[in-house]
């Protein structure tokens, strides 16, 4: 039997909590629960306050009967970044120094203060330059970031088994639904929007957007019509009732009171919907020839009545929301729908696994072997964060030499050629040099006598002729 975890997003607002197998193919989810999150104990995704959080995870697993002790967190952060990469196709066992490598270029951070993974993205293939290659997505996060998720686990009392990031983690899941196609997946969330374009292997472009559910839910706590105080009750009105109109700016020709409340709400969300559109226009400049496909919409989100057809007319191609998940199976007691697919980024099959090296040392001074290998392991990772650099140096120097023995061996039939043209060019510069220094009046003497001989008469005789380089007696 497989494995069961735990996997938990703890949001600023709301925790969300899954228990699932812990299998990368066809998990079964058993359950799902979410509960608020206390005020003030995230920022950016870091636990402020983990007595707490810990407190309110250990509640809601013992209401629902969950005893499983293991966790898998995913971080829900704009500080972590991301990054994509092209490296050359070695062995397994030489990827992490090459991929190391390039950290230091395409992340300007203090690398000592971050922890860094990264994923293979689709299949190695040949570049006319550099040869067999293959793209990369490397990942980077705060090393204090990690680190405040496994002081949550320690006072949870649970063993931490991965941090995932919220990135990751959703593209794992919808790149399960979108087979060959590309895809865009808007996942919605309270606070803000992450929007992935996928297809079955690779994550083509990733972009967070700061505007969420809450822009809509604001609009309606300042509006008393609406008869709401905070953002669950706004939350359920939204959900249960159709506030939002089809489009921005929409038309009221007849001045009704409550249409013109719900344009109001609708066009809080302009700058949601219009900073969609921004990622689809640089998408579909960057990627001419591979037009997304399909647009999906999750995360708490989705379950905003009207917001597919808000976002299919103003984005100008359709938007729904997935009716069934390939590559996860549920308990018979849960229902597919909208509420349900809020717990999307929740699904974990490959997480990143960030490993803060405070957790490794203090692994270490207990004593346990788990400890010792992680340190062991830290301490090969910054070896080959050093020695990285040595192998792409290593391999260029290689390459140069190729190329020169190559264009060495294309002009070795030529080499013979060569060499006598060359021998004969000094021949003629010496005898050159030769007639320079040799050259005197005398040399013409004999033109002298063959011009006298032409203009005397031929009874005219010559007794004695004396030359030298100034004159002829």
């Amino acid at each position: 039997m497989a494995k069961k975890v735990v996997v938990v997003r703890v949001g600023e607002k709301i925790t969300q909590i899954v228990h699932m197998e812990n299998v990368a193919n066809n998990p079964t989810v058993f359950g799902c629960v979410r509960v608020p999150t206390p005020e003030g104990s995230v920022s950016e995704g870091m636990i402020i306050n983990e007595v707490e959080i810990a407190k309110r995870i250990e509640k809601a697993c013992l209401e629902k009967g969950i005893h499983t002790k293991d966790v898998i967190f995913t971080v829900a952060s704009a500080k972590i970044a991301s990054r994509e990469t092209v490296i050359p196709a070695v062995a397994k066992n030489k990827m992490d120094a090459v991929v190391m490598a390039k950290v230091a270029d395409l992340f300007p951070v203090d690398v000592d203060k971050y922890i860094f993974t990264y994923k293979v993205q689709g299949s190695d293939y040949q570049d006319k330059d550099q040869g067999k290659v293959r793209n990369v997505r490397i990942f980077a996060a705060p090393s204090d970031l990690i680190e405040s998720y496994y002081k949550l686990a320690e006072e949870a009392e649970m063993n931490v088994i991965s941090v995932e990031g919220d990135g990751n983690s959703i593209f794992q899941i919808m790149s399960r639904q979108v087979k060959n196609s590309v895809t865009m997946c808007i996942q919605i969330n309270r606070d803000s929007t992450l929007v992935n374009v996928v297809t079955s292997n690779e994550m083509l472009l990733q972009r967070v957007i700061p505007y969420g559910v809450s822009v809509f839910t604001d609009a309606m706590i300042q509006e008393p019509v609406f008869g709401v105080d905070d953002y669950e009750k706004a939350y359920k009105v939204l959900s249960s009732q159709r506030v939002l109109v089809h489009s921005m700016n929409a038309a009221n020709p007849s001045g009704d009171f409550s249409t013109a409340k719900r344009i109001e709400i609708t066009n809080n969300g302009e700058y949601l919907v219009s900073n969609i559109a921004r990622v689809i226009e640089y998408y579909n400049s960057k990627y001419k020839d591979r037009e997304i496909q399909n647009v999906i919409c999750v995360g708490v989100g989705c379950s905003i009545a009207g917001i597919h057809e808000l976002l299919s007319n103003e984005l100008s191609v359709e938007v729904t929301t997935p009716t069934e998940l390939e590559g996860v199976r549920f308990n018979k007691k849960i229902v597919i729908d909208a509420a349900i697919l809020q717990y999307l980024n929740c699904s974990v099959f490959s997480p990143l696994n960030f490993i803060p090296k405070s957790m490794a040392l203090r692994n270490a001074r207990k004593g346990s072997l788990t400890g010792a290998l992680a340190i062991f392991a830290g301490l090969v990772l910054v070896s080959l964060v050093l020695s990285g650099f040595s192998i792409i140096e290593l391999m260029t120097a290689s390459s140069n030499h190729d190329e020169l023995q190559a264009r060495k061996n294309a002009l070795a039939p030529v080499e013979d050629q060569y060499n006598e043209l060359t021998d004969v060019e000094n021949q003629y510069n010496i005898m050159s040099n030769i007639k320079t220094y040799t050259n005197s009046n005398n040399n013409h003497f004999h033109e002298l006598i063959d011009k006298l001989s032409e203009m005397v008469p031929k009874s005219f005789k010559i007794q004695s002729i004396q030359s030298d380089e100034d004159a002829v007696t």
